[in-house]
This record gives structure tokens, C-alpha cells and sequence, in this order.
């Protein structure tokens, strides 16, 4: 069974919601953590608020990277039709 299917039965809601449970209980000193990701308002962060901010820059690396290889392939497309001497058209977003 794949884990994204085990996510969606009850063992796996339950599994779930206990390992968020479990990351809300531990929590990491300030000092012991680089500047963005301290939270000034308190002494320590917890586990389940530092695996946020992990995801949410996960997630702005992988939109980046993504339009990055995008960019790269619409170039080489116009690259091509310039190099054939054809007229430029507009290549689709994907």
C-alpha cells in the first residue's frame, strides 16, 4: 500500500493526527536556530511550526525551480526559430 493510500484510511487519519499531536510537544530553543526561523514572541518554536515554514520554502524552491526550467525551455524553442530564420511565435505556458 502506497503511503498517500494509507494516509486515507482511518489508521492512517489516526496515525496522522498523532504525529502532529507529537511535533506540537517538542520544541526548539531560539538560539539554537537560524534567524528566520525563531520566533521572538517566545524562548523555543515547535517541531510542528518549524515543519511549516520548512514546507511553505520547500514549496517557493520547487514554483522557482520549476519556472526556471520553463524559462529555459521556452529560450531554446525561440532560439530554434530564430536560428531557422523563422518569425518568432509565442510558445504556450505549461
Amino acid at each position: 500500500m502506497k503511503r498517500s493510500e494509507f494516509v486515507k484510511t482511518e489508521g492512517g487519519r489516526l496515525l496522522m493526527r498523532w504525529a502532529d499531536a507529537a511535533m506540537r510537544c517538542f520544541e526548539v530553543p531560539n538560539e539554537k536556530l537560524p534567524e528566520k526561523y525563531r520566533d521572538n514572541r517566545t524562548d523555543a518554536v515547535s517541531l510542528a511550526t518549524l515543519r511549516k515554514k520548512c514546507q511553505a520554502e520547500d514549496e517557493l524552491c520547487s514554483n522557482y525551480e520549476h519556472e526556471k526550467r520553463e524559462k529555459a525551455r521556452r529560450v531554446e524553442i525561440y532560439r530554434k526559430q530564430v536560428d531557422n530564420g523563422e518569425e518568432i511565435s509565442y510558445v504556450p505556458y505549461y
